[in-house]
């Protein structure tokens, strides 16, 4: 029985996204920038999309082709709108369950940019993310180190508590962001959610 709930802090904003998300990617690239205009601490929490869409019986984006179709046409206005460079995978939807276990054992200071290099990895790069050699040449150094962490049952333990923590937060997708008790779901709510947290 889970008798755990996370506790959210004033003037932070927590991220939470899975590098198999292009929505996630696109908010990553500008997080940053939107965030220390605001003088807001971002908190970047990975956690796994397909368990939150087991946990609320949500479906991919992709499985309705209309849908689909449209989301790669979104994701294209939204990269030129940002000027981030974008490809859209050709081995969507990824498995990601090896990356986002490297980046919940990565060390707090890490995480932004490991996760930015894996992010470009899949969305920028178009590799296969799945692959253990195409995570290991994302996280450089600290690859092996890491690799070898994501068979660490405490990471895989904290990696399942932080994608029900997004749940118990209300989150049904990604990326999702928690300011306070407020939830605020989708690329086009940062804004929005650094302004809250900016004035929480």
């Amino acid at each position: 029985m889970r008798n755990r709930r996370r506790v959210y802090v004033s003037k932070v904003l927590t991220f939470y996204y899975d590098v198999a998300s292009p929505y996630s990617y696109i908010s990553a690239a500008r997080i940053k920038d939107v965030s220390q205009r605001s003088n807001v601490t971002v908190q970047w929490t990975p956690f796994l999309l397909g368990g939150v869409f087991r946990s609320v019986g949500n479906t991919m984006p992709g499985a309705l082709p209309a849908r689909a179709k449209y989301m790669l046409k979104d994701l294209t206005r939204w990269s030129k709108a940002w000027d981030i460079p974008f490809k859209f995978s050709d081995t969507f939807p990824h498995n990601s369950l090896l990356a986002m276990r490297a980046l919940t054992a990565a060390p707090k200071d890490r995480v932004e940019d490991l996760s930015l290099s894996i992010f470009r990895a899949a969305w920028v790069h178009n590799l296969d993310m799945s692959k253990p050699d195409i995570v290991a040449d994302a996280l450089g150094d600290l690859a092996p180190e890491l690799l070898a962490a994501t068979q660490d049952p405490a990471v895989k333990d904290r990696l399942k508590e932080t994608t029900q923590d997004a749940v118990d937060a209300g989150g049904f997708g990604a990326p999702s962001f928690v300011v306070g008790n407020e939830l605020y779901w989708g690329n086009d709510r940062l804004e929005m959610a650094v302004l809250a947290a900016s004035i929480a």
